[in-house]
């Protein structure tokens, strides 16, 4: 039986024992000893399940907070190690999920300095690095990132599949880096409306 079911049946069990109780009440010692008691029962099972099922949410949201900062810390990594060159505007600092309008701001920045200049050459030669020896983590953690909401998966997935083009060469350098920013913002901007991070 599933909890929904539980639950209807436990209400539905209460009132049948508070309409008992109610039409029939000090006829015997069933309606007067035992009808009460069951009414207690389920009064008491009701609140177990409720507190248990706020505590389960709880819990969840943590865990999923704690999943959600550990593949953060990736894309800190990644924007750190690649855009260190860029100006001020285009540095998302921290990264920070409570840091979201900066977030977004700055990877805006970076996109369009990034469609209007075009990436340098050290840069190319430093993602293209960076992608060869971090891209089997990125699509390891592809499962990690299922556990947060569908959004964090396709972003995931996205950014994952561009670095192994961006390793194969099988896409522009540019162009995958760009659609890796997108994703990147794509899964800060989720966080920030699920409210999946620290701080939250």
């Amino acid at each position: 039986m599933t909890r929904n079911k539980f639950v209807f049946c436990l209400i539905v069990a209460l009132m049948t024992f508070c309409l008992i109780a109610f039409f029939k009440a000090g006829d015997g010692f069933v309606v007067g000893n035992i009808i009460p008691e069951l009414i207690g029962v389920c009064v008491e099972l009701l609140i177990i399940i409720f507190v248990f099922d706020v505590w389960q949410k709880k819990e969840e949201l943590n865990r999923k907070i704690k999943v959600e900062r550990r593949l953060r810390e990736f894309l800190i990594f990644f924007l750190k190690q690649n855009f260190s060159s860029y100006p001020p505007s285009c540095q998302p600092g921290n990264f920070y999920g409570k840091n979201h309008d900066q977030n977004q701001s700055a990877i805006d920045n970076l996109i369009s300095n990034i469609e209007a200049s075009g990436l340098g050459e050290e840069v190319v030669l430093q993602v293209q690095k960076y992608c060869g020896s971090e891209k089997e983590i990125f699509n390891n953690l592809i499962p990690v990132a299922s556990d947060l909401t569908n959004d964090h998966f396709k972003s995931w997935v996205r950014i994952a599949y561009f670095m192994n083009a961006i390793d194969s060469k099988s896409e522009k350098t540019s162009h995958s880096v760009v659609k890796i920013l997108l994703n990147i913002k794509r899964f800060d901007h989720e966080s920030f409306v699920n409210k999946l991070y620290v701080g939250a």
